[in-house]
């Protein structure tokens, strides 16, 4: 399951960070429900990146710590956009309640689910 889940995230990041290079009412800048510019859409590329290799290049008893030390990097991110919604400079804009609700969610999802394989909550079935 969380290599799955670390599959799925990766993509999804993946796709993201590359549409927000296209015109679209998605992601992107301009109109786009998610605000992202050229440094954001990078950001997004790379930790789609780093989250294809906790699946795919953690040893399978590691990845539980990844998908964690994932939603904690979320985290930060979060509250580093508390802090300052542009990021300390670093993007052109502030980013969007959308987006920081994104950001929370993926923290919070990635630490609940590494949590409940790590403790056991969560068990595969057995042929």
């Amino acid at each position: 399951m969380i290599r799955a889940y670390a599959a799925l995230v990766g993509i999804t990041l993946v796709v993201v960070g590359l549409l927000g290079f296209i015109s679209n009412p998605i992601v992107g800048d301009g109109n786009a429900l998610f605000l992202t510019g050229t440094m954001h859409n990078i950001v997004h590329i790379a930790t789609g990146a780093l989250a294809l290799a906790i699946a795919f290049v953690l040893p399978a008893d590691q990845q539980v710590n990844g998908v964690l030390g994932f939603g904690v990097l979320y985290a930060v991110i979060f509250v580093a956009l508390l802090i300052s919604p542009n990021l300390f400079g670093i993007l052109a804009y502030n980013v969007n309640l959308a987006d920081q609700l994104l950001h929370i969610g993926l923290a919070a999802v990635s630490v609940g689910i590494a949590w409940m394989v790590r403790s056991g909550a969560y068990t595969t079935a057995t042929a």
